[in-house]
């Protein structure tokens, strides 16, 4: 197990120019060695609703990660999450220019564009927009069925507007996640598809895991065991 119990502790990351507050809460990696940083989106989600510090704990306790730290910022509000998660401009500037130097000072030995990106629906979304927005910051981006099709599928259309990038992504959705709001809208599963095909085009090393299940936090938690490892354990690139 590890030699020490996570400990999570809150912080608050500021930007008054944008007009940005928001608690990040931190378990933090070994500070004698050099680490990776996960930082996750929907901070309550995860931390709350989906309980995810027993499965990191037992992930690092086997030694299926690397050194890493983890980040969960919260979204606040329902309004605060819809603004912040759809292709938000000024939210990719407080994440890139404000969250990310406020981690790698705080943290000692975090590897500069090494980190990692990750959400849940509407947070996987912007995960992914993020990873393909800001490739210098994030080399691994989770994506747990993310609303890819939002706003008709603008991300799928944005990406084969970007640079080739070696980016790592895991792509998950239910089978079940076929419901279509109303056209020209088109499923969770669908969205997925399309962006997984979109980023492969990019050249980036994508994983799509179709489980079986629908719009679920159950099947997002029981899939960090094999997506963590795979984003991140062996990759010292």
């Amino acid at each position: 197990m590890p030699k020490r119990p996570l400990k999570l502790e809150t912080h608050t990351v500021s930007d008054s120019a944008m007009g940005y507050s928001r608690p990040v809460h931190l378990l933090r990696g070994p500070s004698d060695q050099p680490q990776r940083l996960c930082l996750l989106l929907d901070g309550e989600l995860y931390l709350q609703k989906m309980n995810v510090v027993p499965v990191l704990h037992a992930l690092l306790g086997r030694h299926a990660l690397p050194p890493v730290t983890f980040a969960f910022m919260d979204h606040l509000n329902l309004t605060a999450r819809e603004q912040d998660y759809t292709g938000n401009d000024q939210f990719g500037r407080f994440i890139a220019d404000k969250v990310i130097p406020w981690l790698e000072q705080e943290i000692p030995g975090l590897r500069p564009g090494h980190h990692l990106i990750g959400g849940l629906s509407l947070s996987g979304l912007a995960s992914a927009w993020l990873a393909l927005q800001y490739p210098g910051h994030f080399r691994y981006c989770l994506s747990q069925s993310g609303s890819f099709w939002w706003n008709d599928q603008q991300f799928t259309k944005l990406a084969p507007q970007r640079s080739p990038l070696k980016t790592r992504f895991w792509l998950s959705v239910g089978d079940q996640e076929t419901e279509v709001d109303a056209p020209p809208e088109v499923s969770q599963i669908e969205g997925v598809r399309n962006a997984h095909h979109a980023l492969k085009k990019l050249g980036a090393i994508v994983h799509y895991h179709e489980y079986h299940g629908g719009h679920d936090l159950k099947y997002w938690r029981a899939e960090l065991d094999q997506a963590l490892p795979w984003l991140l354990a062996g990759n010292n690139d």
